[in-house]
């Protein structure tokens, strides 16, 4: 019998608080914070009715609702989950009201990039660019993700100030004061974090916590990353995780909007700092060729691996045959061939696509050349064929 237990519910809070929305992690469907009810019970904010419930039910062994398109269907199709990935360095906890130990903040999703596999959620750059451009076609199953709602339409006219001047902000700043002494780790994820005008001021709120994780795509100017590194550099346990996967024409192409040379130029100032560097590799369909370029040209660095399960057409195993035989034995002959990465990512290569993923990948990657007036050359020729490309 399958256990559904995910270790997340039970010790980790997920704030989101451009969206006003709690959960436990980053991919499951979010619980809009209610204030009248938060008024009332303060410090309870990770002990909602609703997350209590979800507790209850995963140790009744249910399969919750929440979770379905971050972890269960990509279980259902043989593949690693981000729920498996924590269970296996968590215990397992049955207390149904706790404090958190792990707190995940995401200031906001003001972004100046464009990330393939992002979306319009977390990145103002992709809201402005359907704006322009209208929503894309043909992708119906994905149709909220590339469609600009009311609420993606009011996040435009309200400044990064004005947004913190709501009463839920304050709200959620009681909320993290009160948990604060309870926590030993907190990410801090964006959009693009460094943009937040109030970064310096955050970073120094927290500058005691046990482990601090700040997650950035590098697209600020010099000035600005400066800024927040001399906020991250008072604090001695921190660690700079930087999305970043693949290298030159392919990393520009993925990071829409970053440039390969002003990157390394970053990734310099960053080491003057001696601020902790951690690559946050996602891989999918459009740069997994990359995996062992990227390893030899960042060697010396500690990396995490993920891998991209939203949307499914950009998932790994989404290529040609050609393509994906040739990714397998460049990745087997590689030194990296043992380590648990290169596992991972030869076991998701090697599951079955279908040809309405193939249709989906090949509307997309159209469609982003034609928008952003680039082209894949850089790609395996056998892919840029399979997409009619």
């Amino acid at each position: 019998m399958k256990n559904y237990y995910c270790s997340q519910k039970f010790y980790q809070l997920k704030i989101d608080a451009e969206k006003k929305t709690i959960n436990s992690c980053c991919k499951a469907d979010g619980e809009n914070i209610n204030t009248t009810w938060l008024q009332k019970n303060p410090g309870q904010i990770f002990n909602t009715p609703k997350l209590i419930q979800e507790r209850k039910d995963m140790l009744k062994n249910i399969r919750i609702a929440g979770c379905e398109n971050p972890c269960w269907k990509t279980e259902d199709n043989g593949l690693w989950s981000r729920r498996l990935k924590h269970n296996t360095h968590k215990k397992t906890i049955t207390k149904l009201s706790n404090k958190p130990s792990h707190l995940d903040i995401t200031l906001g999703s003001e972004c100046n990039l464009a990330c393939s596999y992002c979306c319009k959620d977390f990145s103002s750059s992709w809201r402005r660019e359907i704006e322009q451009n209208g929503p894309l076609e043909n992708l119906d199953d994905y149709k909220n993700r590339f469609t600009l709602s009311s609420f993606d339409k009011a996040l435009k006219k309200l400044s990064q100030k004005k947004k913190n001047s709501l009463k839920i902000f304050t709200l959620i700043e009681k909320e993290i004061d009160i948990m604060k002494d309870n926590l030993t780790s907190i990410t801090i994820t964006g959009g693009e974090p460094f943009l937040h005008y109030r970064f310096p001021e955050l970073i120094d709120k927290f500058k005691n916590v046990k482990y601090l994780t700040v997650y950035s795509g590098l697209g600020v100017s010099t000035a600005v990353l400066k800024r927040g590194l001399d906020a991250l550099s008072k604090n001695q346990n921190v660690d700079l995780c930087i999305s970043a996967e693949s290298i030159g024409k392919n990393f520009e192409f993925n990071r829409y909007g970053s440039k390969w040379r002003t990157f390394l130029q970053h990734i310099e100032i960053i080491e003057s700092y001696g601020i902790n560097i951690i690559f946050n590799m996602s891989y999918g369909n459009l740069n997994v060729g990359d995996f062992v370029n990227f390893n030899n040209y960042f060697y010396k660095y500690k990396k995490k691996l993920n891998m991209i399960d939203s949307p499914v057409f950009m998932s790994a195993y989404n290529l040609d045959d050609e393509s994906k035989d040739n990714v397998i034995r460049t990745i087997t002959d590689s030194e990296y061939s043992d380590s648990q990465d290169a596992k991972l990512l030869v076991q998701t290569l090697r599951h079955q696509t279908n040809e309405k993923l193939r249709m989906q990948i090949s509307t997309f990657v159209k469609q982003m050349c034609k928008r952003r007036d680039i082209n894949i050359d850089f790609m395996p020729s056998s892919f840029r064929k399979w997409i009619d490309l």
